[in-house]
């Protein structure tokens, strides 16, 4: 099957609408509001306990959901420690893993996507251009937060994906990696 494009996507259902919405095309899929686009939002990957000394107030829901169900377990430990996806991805570049974790950014319709080992272990801001824009990668080694700020210091959207997932969807995306 060498040569297809595979788009592995996480499709959110909205109840009131029944429309399907692509989190990585952030447009609806289906349903009444198909092609109507959803803002981004900045978010972390962050574990709990860090997230919960930096943020004490936080609120959670209950797990007491009317399911028998372990919240505490992930149901997908096993397929983030294993290497390997689901499938042959012909599109990934040599130098990255399929499964790699990244950054993935768009800036005036040009995406870039940035390794996330890359960017833990920064000690300092990362500094790069990006369709033309001056972008700084602010990696926090306490909180996990990773914040992209554009030129004048606005938080500009980011998201964390599989390698894998981010190529399928934008394939033309460079790969950003650090200047010799």
């Amino acid at each position: 099957m060498s040569g297809r494009l595979y788009k592995a996507n996480v499709l959110l259902y909205d109840k009131e609408t029944e429309s399907l919405w692509s989190q990585l095309l952030r447009r609806s899929v289906t349903g009444p509001l198909t092609g109507k686009k959803l803002p981004v939002i900045p978010s972390v990957l962050v574990r709990w306990d860090k997230w919960r000394k930096l943020h004490p107030d936080t609120l959670v829901l209950s797990e007491r959901t009317g399911y028998a169900r372990n919240y505490s377990r992930d149901p997908y430990r096993s397929y983030h420690k294993n290497p390997l996806a689901f499938f042959d991805f012909p599109l990934i570049k040599k130098g990255i893993k399929a499964k790699e974790l990244v950054y993935g950014v768009e800036v005036g319709g040009v995406r870039k996507a940035y390794p996330l080992k890359l960017l833990k272990a920064l000690k300092t801001p990362l500094k790069d251009t990006v369709a033309g824009v001056e972008v700084t990668i602010i990696s926090d080694s306490e909180s996990g937060e990773i914040r992209l700020n554009g030129a004048d210091g606005e938080v500009m959207a980011g998201l964390i994906t599989y390698w894998f997932v981010w190529n399928s969807f934008y394939p033309g995306t460079e790969l950003y990696s650090v200047p010799k």
